[in-house]
């Protein structure tokens, strides 16, 4: 468990920091080269859930394999093939190998009935198109962190 100050917690006459435990947060990875979406994912998703982001395949793959993501937002179009979605097939492949129950949910606007089919073939568990429903998405994101937490 994760300790957290709580300041309101302190008395009047006891000034000492007071600490409170917390239930652990499901972890997100937003990978995603378009800075202004990775923002708002950011900053929806930041209140609810611990939040890194990744812009590119070393970098998802470093964040995948240190942070063991329980959810990952995963658009196909990255550097180094932003033109195709070869990459983000590639860490779609990669995380679901080896963190078989991570969710992933792919966000792509450039993506035709054969690639979903083939994100679905790899192990993609939802797909968004590009502008998303953001509020499809965050409940989406929510259901699955709900079942993704080890019940107490």
């Amino acid at each position: 468990m994760k300790e957290v100050f709580d300041n309101t917690a302190a008395t009047s006459r006891d000034t000492r920091p007071q600490w409170r435990a917390t239930e652990p947060r499901s972890k997100v990875l937003i990978v995603d080269d378009d800075a202004a979406v990775t923002q708002q994912l950011f900053w929806s998703l930041c209140d609810e859930f611990e939040v890194w982001a990744a812009h590119d395949l070393g970098s998802a793959v470093r964040r995948a394999t240190i942070y063991e993501p329980d959810i990952v937002l995963l658009d196909l179009h990255l550097p180094p093939t932003p033109d195709a979605p070869a990459t983000g097939l590639r860490i779609l492949e990669y995380v679901k190998g080896r963190l078989p129950a991570s969710k992933v949910f792919v966000i792509s606007a450039a993506a035709g009935p054969e690639v979903r089919a083939e994100c679905r073939r790899r192990g993609a568990d939802d797909f968004f198109g590009k502008p998303m429903d953001v509020e499809r998405l965050l409940s989406e994101v929510r259901g699955a962190a709900r079942g993704s937490r080890p019940e107490s």
